[in-house]
């Protein structure tokens, strides 16, 4: 199209401009400068042509996008959150080409149960194979995965026995042990690296049985090279840039807002404890950790499975972990709903503080999102600003009925681009099923509010 535009212009120009092949005078007066300038027809009308070449690009980058997704490009931030139907993996390649993986879940439920979705886009290959292949497609470096971050010990964030296949280095690979034994990890960070005693082993041992195997893989990867790291609430230079710090130093972070029940304070470096009681009530979500990335004026918030208020199935009723992130989080421009917008989750406090202009939901679980969750997350009493609502599948449709349902885009790998500089992102949805990953939506370009 660019093609034809440019010739098309050439000739409109032609004929609406120039007549004869007489020289074009230009004059430029400003009192006591004076300059006329004489340019020959051919160069005026080059000039003319190639400004409406460069108007048409800028057009046409603004209207919507093709069929499949561009390749990354230097300066933009590609954030994916792949869709698998078994759990939480968000995907991100950062301004200069660094990698960072948040999370590769496997339930280990291929068909589904009465309350968990099945493996998408089928159970022809374990959970992890599914990843490996959005990995290595959308990667600027299908080689190695630069940063990967284990929020918490869960099966649908970090891979289950059920799902669990042979490996060849002395452990059973699912969810990231899949993905690192594939896809080599240069830095792994968990919540709590060696000792792993909080809120006790027991803790996570119950709540992971995947968690000998994981133990396993840490030390065979850190044989073979992989750099292994506790998650450091409060700082912002656990993640950083590998290829161009300098280029993006200014405009780029990585802050770790919480874990382990702390967080961070808002100053420096500092941390806070956010409970009084017993620790070892603690469910595996509530350690959560969490991050907020700052590209420009674009803000991303995953805080994987952090609690925000109490509910009754839960033992602990201290669970309100959201109302002192909301505290220093700032205003959001996209958020990973936390706990795949459950039961216990986004509550007043965290939507007010952060308004968020996107939600974008990872589920697998009929109620990922919960209906009052959702009906909540949609008030627009609890702040006026216009936001929009993803989904990586249609797990809740039929619980959360028609009304609440189309608040939804098209299910699929939701991806937010952000463009070079940080102040405008699209947000798109891939198929799932075509294999290609073909466009099944794609947001306008949209520019950040201030």
């Amino acid at each position: 199209f660019l093609f034809f535009f440019f010739y098309a212009s050439h000739f409109t120009v032609n004929a609406l401009f120039f007549n004869d092949n007489t020289m074009h005078k230009i004059y430029i007066d400003s009192g006591s400068f004076n300059l006329n300038y004489q340019i020959p027809q051919i160069v005026l009308k080059r000039i003319i042509s190639t400004l409406l070449f460069l108007a048409a690009s800028a057009f046409l980058w603004a209207q919507e996008p093709a069929t499949y997704l561009s390749p990354w490009k230097q300066g933009y931030m590609d954030i994916h959150h792949i869709a698998t139907g078994q759990g939480d993996c968000t995907f991100i390649v950062c301004p200069d080409g660094t990698t960072f993986l948040i999370d590769a879940g496997d339930n280990g439920l291929p068909e589904g149960s009465k309350h968990w979705f099945r493996r998408v886009p089928d159970d022809s290959e374990p959970t992890g194979e599914w990843l490996c292949r959005y990995i290595r497609h959308f990667s600027p470096d299908s080689s190695k995965i630069d940063y990967a971050l284990l929020t918490h010990f869960h099966a649908d964030h970090m891979g289950s026995l059920k799902g669990a296949v042979p490996g060849e280095h002395g452990y059973l690979r699912s969810g990231i042990t899949y993905v690192g034994d594939e896809i080599p990890f240069g830095t792994l960070v968990d919540r709590d690296w060696p000792f792993y005693n909080f809120p006790s082993r027991e803790n996570i041992l119950r709540e992971s049985p995947l968690f000998d195997e994981y133990r396993k893989f840490i030390d065979y990867q850190r044989g073979a090279g992989m750099d292994m790291q506790k998650f450091t609430v409060g700082v912002n230079d656990q993640f950083v840039l590998k290829h161009a710090p300098r280029r993006y130093r200014r405009s780029f972070e990585v802050r770790n807002l919480v874990g382990n029940a702390r967080v961070w304070t808002g100053k420096g470096q500092g941390t806070a404890v956010m409970y009084q009681g017993d620790s070892t009530l603690f469910d595996e979500n509530q350690p959560s950790c969490g991050i907020r990335i700052r590209y420009g004026r674009f803000t991303y918030y995953n805080c994987g499975d952090l609690s925000g208020m109490n509910f009754w199935r839960y033992k602990c009723q201290e669970r309100d972990f959201e109302t002192p992130v909301s505290e220093v989080c700032g205003r959001i421009t996209v958020m990973k709903c936390d706990h795949h917008a459950a039961t216990d989750v986004v509550n007043e406090n965290l939507m007010r503080a952060a308004s968020p202009e996107a939600f974008i939901v990872l589920g697998g679980h009929r109620e990922h999102p919960y209906k009052p969750t959702m009906e909540r997350m949609t008030n627009r009493s609890i702040y006026p600003d216009e936001r929009d609502y993803y989904i990586t599948t249609d797990c809740s449709k039929e619980d959360l009925g028609p009304e609440l349902w189309s608040y939804f885009k098209p299910a699929g790998h939701i991806v937010v681009r952000v463009s070079p500089g940080g102040k405008k992102y699209r947000i798109y949805s891939l198929d799932v099923y075509s294999g290609d990953y073909r466009i099944l939506y794609a947001s306008p370009l949209k520019t950040i509010r201030q």
